[in-house]
Formats: C-alpha cells, sequence, structure tokens
C-alpha cells in the first residue's frame, strides 16, 4: 500500500481519502486475484501464452464448453475487449475475460462465470442482494440505496432493490418443519395498504421455545411459524396443519378462539391477559357507558384477582372470586363487559390448570404477565417499517414484511447452515 502527502493535511482530509480507499480497494482487489487465478488455471490445464500443450496433453477442465459441453482440448484465444463488471458487497469488482476456443466444436467463450459461479449476464452478486434486501425491510428504498453506497460504496438503485425484495418474498410463509411447539402465539394487524379504507390483515404465527437468562434479563427464544396476509385465519391455520402445540395463547378474537379449538382439538387455549384487562375496560367504558371510577374500581379488582391466582396456583378460588366480579360488574350496570369475562372464562385460567406449557410465557415479576407481548413487539416492528405516510400497493407490503420477518427469525434464505470447522480457502493480509 502507498499512501502520498502534498504537505501537512489535517485529520479530516486524512479519514475521507481513507474511507475512499476502504471503499475501492477491497473490489479492485478481487478483480486482480480472480484474473490472477484464472490466469495459473489456464497455464496448467491449457498451457501459457506461446507455448501450449497438445491437446492430448491436456489436463480434464473445471469448465465445459458453452457450445459442446467438452472439457478436454482447448486453444487459448486472448481477452475479451471489454472487462467483466460486477458489483459485490465489496464494491465494483472488474477483471479482464480470457478467451478459449473449443477443438471440438469451435466455439469460443470465456469460463470465468463458470469458474466463479456467476450467471451469463448477472450484474450483481447474491451475497450483495440479500444485504440490500435486508436493509430495505428497515429502511425506505431509496435510503438503503444511499446507505449502501455512503457505508460500503456499492451503488444499487432504489429500484434494484425493490426488485431484489420483491424476488425473495414468499407470498406466505409456513414452518420449516413440522414438530411439537410448547407455546403458540397467535394474531394479527392491519397493514395499510390496497383499496379498503381498513388495510389488510398481516396474521402471525409464534412459536415460543425456550426461556433462557442472560446476565439480568429473561429472554424468550422464538421461531417464526407462519404469516399471510391480505389472507383469512384459516389459511395460516392450514399452514400450521403439521403444528403440534402444547399451550395456543389468543388475544380473546371470537373468530380466532373457535378456529383454534376445531383445528387444535384436546391443546389448551390461554387467553392474553393484557387483552383481557383491555377489552374489559374498553367494553365497560364506552359500550356500558359507566363512569370512570366504577370502571376503574372493576379493573383493579380484575387486576388483583389475576394476581392472587397467579402466586397462590388455587384455581377454584381464583373461579370463585372470577364469579364475583362478574355478578358485581352485572350489578354497576356493565352488561356487556359482564358478558365478555363471561365468554373469556374458558381461556382466563388456564395457565392454573397447564402450568408447565404457561411457564414459557410468565415473566419474573411477580405478577401474571401471560399474554401475547413477544407478538405484539414484533407486529409494532411490521408497522414502523411500512406506516411512513403513503398507501402501499398490497404485493409491495407483503414483499417488505415476508423479508423482514423471515430475516428477524433466520428463516428461509436467511436460515443458518451449520458448517464443519475448516481453515478458509482464501485469506487476505497487508504485508509491510
Amino acid at each position: 500500500m502507498r499512501i502520498e502527502l502534498d504537505g501537512m493535511v489535517g485529520l479530516g482530509d486524512l479519514e475521507e481519502a481513507a474511507m475512499a480507499f476502504a471503499r475501492s480497494a477491497p473490489g479492485e482487489l478481487v478483480g486482480v486475484s480472480v484474473e490472477s487465478m484464472i490466469a495459473q488455471l489456464m497455464d496448467a490445464v491449457v498451457g501459457p501464452f506461446g507455448s501450449p500443450r497438445r491437446v492430448e496433453g491436456q489436463l480434464r477442465a473445471p469448465w465445459a464448453c458453452t457450445g459442446c459441453g467438452s472439457v478436454h482440448g482447448f486453444r487459448r484465444r486472448g481477452f475479451r475487449p471489454k472487462p467483466r463488471r460486477l458489483m459485490t458487497r465489496c464494491g465494483q469488482v472488474a477483471f479482464r475475460s480470457q478467451q478459449l476456443e473449443c477443438v471440438s466444436c469451435g466455439r469460443r467463450f470465456a469460463p470465468a462465470a463458470q469458474l466463479l459461479g456467476v450467471r451469463s449476464h448477472q450484474r450483481r452478486s447474491e451475497a450483495l442482494s440479500q444485504q440490500a434486501a435486508s436493509l430495505a425491510v428497515e429502511v425506505a428504498y431509496a435510503k438503503a440505496s444511499r446507505f449502501l453506497a455512503e457505508l460500503a460504496g456499492t451503488a444499487v438503485s432504489p429500484r434494484s432493490i425493490r426488485r431484489d425484495v420483491l424476488a425473495m418474498a414468499p407470498a406466505e410463509i409456513a414452518p420449516d418443519a413440522a414438530g411439537e411447539v410448547p407455546v403458540l402465539l397467535l394474531d394479527g394487524t392491519g397493514e395499510r395498504a390496497g383499496p379498503d379504507k381498513f388495510g389488510v390483515a398481516l396474521h402471525l404465527a409464534i412459536g415460543l421455545v425456550a426461556r433462557r437468562r442472560r446476565g439480568r434479563r429473561v429472554a424468550v427464544e422464538a421461531r417464526l411459524l407462519g404469516a399471510t396476509l391480505g389472507e383469512s385465519w384459516p389459511v395460516l391455520f392450514d399452514l400450521l396443519s403439521e403444528v403440534r402445540p402444547g399451550l395456543i395463547v389468543v388475544d380473546g378474537e371470537p373468530e380466532l378462539s373457535i378456529l383454534a379449538a376445531a383445528r387444535f382439538d384436546g391443546v389448551p387455549r390461554q387467553r392474553c391477559l393484557w387483552h383481557l384487562r383491555r377489552g374489559f375496560y374498553r367494553i365497560a367504558r364506552y359500550k356500558d357507558r359507566c363512569g370512570a371510577d366504577p370502571v376503574d374500581e372493576l379493573t383493579g379488582e380484575l387486576d388483583a384477582l389475576l394476581m392472587a391466582a397467579h402466586r397462590s396456583g388455587d384455581h377454584a378460588a381464583a373461579v370463585a372470586d372470577y364469579d364475583k366480579l362478574i355478578e358485581r360488574t352485572d350489578a354497576a350496570g356493565a352488561r356487556r363487559a359482564a358478558g365478555f369475562l363471561r365468554d373469556a372464562f374458558v381461556e382466563v385460567f388456564t395457565f392454573l390448570t397447564n402450568p408447565t406449557a404457561g411457564r414459557l410465557v410468565f415473566g419474573d415479576k411477580g405478577r401474571p404477565e401471560l399474554g401475547t407481548g413477544v407478538l405484539e413487539r414484533v407486529m409494532r416492528e411490521m408497522n414502523r417499517r411500512t406506516d411512513v405516510g403513503v398507501r402501499w400497493s398490497i404485493p409491495g407490503v407483503r414483499a417488505v414484511l415476508m423479508v423482514k420477518l423471515q430475516r428477524k427469525y433466520g428463516h428461509g434464505p436467511w436460515a443458518p447452515h451449520p458448517e464443519p470447522d475448516r481453515q478458509p480457502t482464501v485469506r487476505f493480509s497487508l504485508i509491510a
């Protein structure tokens, strides 16, 4: 590496020059490496320029003729007039393509694309397309293009990034593998897309697999099981047909509870306690039109009832207190809220009858936190990406959300692939 200084310069000038070098040098280094590697390989197989090997003395080539498929018998025919240019994660890679002539059919071709695993008209590497899509699901397409240019020195247009996202996005997400899941969370949210005033529904299924302590915090290991957009709940349940949950947590939506009972017969269902409290308050306050003070008092009794049930584990006492709360709610004139509690009864105290499965979603703060909190945070993250002040098209919002979900949970193309421990095949280092 050579550094040229025109007199005394400031730190800012050095920093700018170093960053410009860092954006261009890796691509140039890869281009030189490609040319050197292919030249050495052709010297070994076909022979050097000026003194080629006879056809019968040539080695079996690691490439094949693009005309007849032969892997033996070639003549060197110089370079193509224009260098091959390819945008990669390390910047633009340019290299001269050496040509060969097949003795069998006379076809002239350049084997560089076969040796590098690149398609004939490919302009960007697969890794760069995946990197661009990963960035585009966090920020707008134009901003992702600008970030790639500023930070990595790779010029990818917003339109190309959008095409990458559309190409990588599945229409729906199904489980990678069927099997048992301790806890299945089901919930949905609305996305501002399409001609309908209320948008389209994003339905999600998240599996809770384990709960581990990381320092002072307790983290839940979650797995993406299914996702649909613009489809009804039965479509998502069809994707989950091979999943065997130990417990299902729902938010109280009647259709969802009915489908869960029908599709997963015998699997216990737990009502999200946060949704239970929120739904009870909203119905008593705005549908029954009760005063704020009585509703706050009834809501406080519900909180105390659930906390006592969580700490004592006494199912019979919890049911008795719950019945008394329904009577007091009815007597206070909140008849719809009382009916809401009656309808939710079969799903409220499942955490007492099935404590093993329910323990995965309980917090460590001494109060019942059993609910769809993990899923709620995921849906808020999805909404932050799509709520940008415009109306999305349904294919566009589906592509962004499906890629974002797959990347977040290591699903599909982002699934980890364990590789055996081995020494790297390529090593770069600076030599003074």
